[in-house]
């Protein structure tokens, strides 16, 4: 249904042109505007499928390595910032430790990319967008907050299902694909951590993920030493 749509208008649209013997020059440029439009659309709901499709693989692997949670946020705002940069939304980290976690790099920059593009799309009028972190015993929490109109609460349990859109009409307007949050869930997961979403209408909206912390080495303790060993040594 979702690449039925934008192929249908395609279709119907290139019929008209062809089908109309000498079409003005204003009717063909608002015509292939909307091909045009369409056909984006279609193009990025295949990048997303095939996204999904690679992370849902058995054969899926992620290069985790030992990484700071500090340096991963202060990556994804930098790497990230273009896509606000012609938007009035401030980009900007909420603090973040120098714990160490289990994370793909590559595939980490995949899920703050989604997050920030949701976070952009559907809280921009909060007019700005939080990224950060908190270290918890054996995790690190991550979250990518907005504060535009919220979400209600009936829907929370459910956007990260493939499709899933809260509103329809909304999301296409604003070129989602209904894919970004299932691809970021199948991340999460596969580093073996969690994802949830909080929010409250008008108060914005919290995505939040947790990694593995990297155990450190436990301390070899000393021997103490006595009078014999002292000895001993001498």
């Amino acid at each position: 249904h979702e690449l039925r749509t934008p192929l249908t208008s395609i279709q119907g649209y290139v019929e008209t042109l062809t089908e109309e013997p000498a079409p003005d020059a204003v009717t063909t440029r608002e015509f292939l505007a909307v091909i045009q439009k369409n056909a984006s659309r279609m193009s990025r709901i295949t990048e997303d499928l095939l996204a999904l499709a690679s992370v849902e693989s058995p054969d899926y692997r992620l290069a985790v390595q030992p990484a700071k949670a500090s340096e991963l946020v202060r990556d994804a705002i930098d790497s990230l910032g273009g896509l606000i940069a012609d938007s009035s939304i401030e980009l900007r980290s909420s603090g973040a430790p120098d714990t160490l976690v289990h994370a793909d790099p590559d595939a980490m920059n995949q899920v703050f990319g989604n997050l920030i593009e949701n976070a952009l799309k559907y809280g921009k009028s909060g007019k700005q967008i939080l990224v950060g972190a908190d270290a918890h015993e054996k995790e690190v929490e991550f979250f990518v907050r907005d504060f535009g109109p919220g979400i209600a609460s009936e829907h929370l349990d459910r956007i990260f299902e493939r499709f899933y859109r809260i509103d329809k009409a909304r999301s296409r307007e604003s070129g989602g694909t209904g894919l970004g949050l299932a691809i970021v869930r199948h991340i999460g997961q596969a580093h073996g951590g969690r994802i949830w979403a909080q929010s409250e209408l008008g108060s914005g909206a919290a995505f939040h993920f947790t990694l593995p912390v990297v155990p450190q080495p436990n301390p070899v303790p000393q021997q103490a030493l006595t009078p014999e060993s002292t000895q001993e040594s001498s």
